[in-house]
């Protein structure tokens, strides 16, 4: 009896902690991550929803999944990128020289805030700058 009340708490135990820091995507975040206050808040959103394919550098994916750094869509106009987050995309797009013919889903699923701060941080970092994009700004685009 004490062995299987033992076993019942080992089990309890692992499924709460299996869900401490894991998101939708299957990435997961560490707590300490998730805490810092040095992150930008789009950093979490972009390691749930980008980093499988863009990579964490984004550098993408050769042949695959183009760059997010030193891109010139994510530096340039704001309704463009916007709506590739949420419409998604499909056919020849040519990023640094190289063509890539690939599908992105659509990210509509995300809040104007989430998709505002992944954009914010890849226009904020990796070779890449481009003026703030409001959450407004993506809800006037939804």
């Amino acid at each position: 009896m004490q062995k299987v009340i033992i076993l019942a708490f080992a089990v309890f135990l692992m499924a709460c902690n299996s869900s401490n820091g894991k998101k939708e995507s299957g990435v997961q975040v560490s707590k300490s991550e998730q805490l810092k206050t040095d992150t930008h808040p789009g950093e979490i959103q972009y390691k749930r929803h980008c980093l499988s394919c863009h990579q964490k550098n984004a550098g993408g994916i050769p042949g695959m999944y183009p760059p997010l750094a030193k891109n010139k869509v994510v530096s340039g106009d704001k309704e463009p990128l916007i709506n590739i987050v949420l419409h998604g995309m499909s056919g020849e797009i040519e990023v640094n020289g190289v063509t890539y013919n690939g599908v992105m889903a659509s990210y509509k699923n995300l809040s104007d805030e989430d998709i505002a701060d992944i954009l914010n941080y890849l226009r904020s970092g990796f070779g890449n700058s481009g003026e703030a994009i409001t959450p407004a700004e993506v809800k006037s685009l939804r």
